[in-house]
């Protein structure tokens, strides 16, 4: 197991401990029901914001040329005859 796959096995187990203490407590101090509704809230957001997220794809190149600009004449500053 090399070191960044075992740096990730152990944060992501101390995510998951986190994440069970913060519920364990919350439920304890907000109550059962009020824990569900944050759980839902959070877990909505969470769908929505992947929902929402815009695929970040290279556009395709363009198959026609881009028209080439015309040359612009400058103006010559001079007498008129």
């Amino acid at each position: 197991m090399n070191r960044t796959r075992f740096r990730n096995t152990v944060l992501g187990i101390g995510a998951t401990a986190a994440a069970l203490a913060v519920g364990y407590f919350g439920v304890q101090y907000f109550g059962r029901n009020n824990m569900f509704t944050i759980a839902a809230a959070v877990g909505g957001a969470g769908a929505i914001s992947y929902v929402l997220q815009k695929p970040n794809q290279p556009q395709a190149p363009n198959s026609e040329p881009e028209a080439p600009t015309a040359p612009i004449k400058a103006q010559r500053k001079g007498k008129k005859s």
